[in-house]
């Protein structure tokens, strides 16, 4: 799983977290939101702007940095293979 190169696919994995959890609070389904809740949501909600509305980096920890690099891994995976 590489990590993103530049800013631009940092800031994109972490609009995918915030895409999902959108996407799972929609569904209606309790069990998954109940885990977005417990295990996602928190750290989102810590996430800033800076001034020129560009995601506040400092604001991003580690647990959602690896979680945005996966979900932008196994999405575009285009051999979805499993190692």
């Amino acid at each position: 799983m590489p990590p993103p190169s530049s800013r631009i696919e940092f800031e994109h994995n972490i609009d995918l977290l915030l895409e999902n959890a959108k996407g799972v609070i929609d569904s209606g389904n309790k069990d998954l939101i109940r885990n977005k809740l417990w295990a996602t949501l928190p750290h989102l909600k810590k996430v800033s702007s800076l001034p020129n509305g560009r995601m506040d980096l400092n604001t991003v920890n580690e647990m959602l940095t690896l979680q945005g690099n996966m979900m932008d891994w196994m999405k575009y995976d285009k051999n979805n293979t499993k190692t």
